[in-house]
């Protein structure tokens, strides 16, 4: 028997709705997506609870920042498939950024969700599994302020080729709109890059990384550090380093998970106050050192 008792619709799709639910068992709420069973919903339902199924096989659910999944069934007459997710009070990331004044996260804020965000995404990469959707539309914020990957209706084993373009077109990475194969984990790489760069500035980058885009045009020419001089961007540096690192157009030259989670711009940030009073010291320190009196 099922407990959980639904007080309100969250969200509808073309497939379902996005329920809110007090899930009894666990005295917490929940949120239940469910989707009317179809020959077009088969693929998306299977994919989801597969890699919900091998993140908690490998234990990728201790990580803070991928989303809980606590089962998931059909219902009596098979027509609609019922998943239960961890409930995200804040709702997901492209809202949460939209109320913020300019739409966009201040700079050190922007770096604490993009490491949030990265070291999910290693977690995934970590259990064998390429998402092929990171959006702000699919990261999640918990009450406290915690951001959480979720939606893996397009996820795909890491090593995979794939060979259809899937996503949002403007997070979708440039070997996505040719019509070779493509490796699904170089793609979530871009697709982080802009994330961050959305965080950044509150805008799009490109509204396809495809040829017939002016800006990915201009991109492609000219790097992402000449672009942010010509827009009159005030980025910090290492931001910059960072898109510089993931925005690559060439796959076989973005970075690993591994390598994103090594660079300094994941790193805790020292504020001004830490450096001062540590810069300080050292001064004391290096005054004491010139004024000792040997006895």
């Amino acid at each position: 028997a099922r407990h959980e008792a639904i007080t309100s619709t969250l969200a509808t799709t073309s497939d379902g709705a996005v329920l809110l639910a007090y899930d009894t068992d666990r005295a917490t709420m929940c949120v239940i997506k469910r989707t009317r069973l179809s020959r077009s919903t088969h693929a998306a339902i299977a994919s989801e609870v597969r890699a919900y199924h091998n993140l908690q096989a490998k234990a990728a659910t201790t990580s803070d920042h991928i989303l809980r999944c606590y089962g998931s069934h059909m219902d009596r007459k098979r027509t609609h498939h019922y998943l239960l997710l961890e409930h995200c009070a804040k709702g997901d990331l492209y809202n949460h950024l939209h109320d913020l004044p300019m739409h966009k996260c201040t700079p050190e804020l922007a770096q604490q969700y993009f490491t949030q965000i990265a070291r999910g995404l290693a977690a995934i990469h970590s259990c064998g599994l390429a998402h092929r959707d990171l959006s702000l539309e699919n990261v999640f914020v918990d009450a406290n302020g915690k951001l959480k990957i979720g939606d893996f209706g397009l996820a795909t084993p890491l090593a995979a080729t794939a060979t259809h373009p899937v996503g949002k077109s403007y997070y979708m990475a440039p070997e996505m709109h040719t019509s070779g194969d493509y490796s699904a984990a170089t793609v979530d790489v871009w697709s982080l890059g802009i994330v961050l760069w959305m965080l950044l500035t509150g805008v799009t980058l490109v509204e396809s990384s495809s040829e017939a885009d002016q800006v990915f045009g201009f991109l492609q020419r000219v790097g992402i550090r000449t672009l942010v001089r010509a827009w009159g961007l005030a980025l910090p540096s290492d931001a910059v380093e960072m898109l510089t690192l993931l925005l690559v157009a060439d796959p076989a030259l973005r970075p690993s998970m591994a390598t994103v989670l090594q660079h300094p711009y994941c790193q805790p940030r020292t504020s001004d106050l830490e450096r001062r009073v540590t810069a300080a010291q050292q001064t004391l320190s290096n005054n004491q050192r010139g004024h000792c009196v040997y006895l």
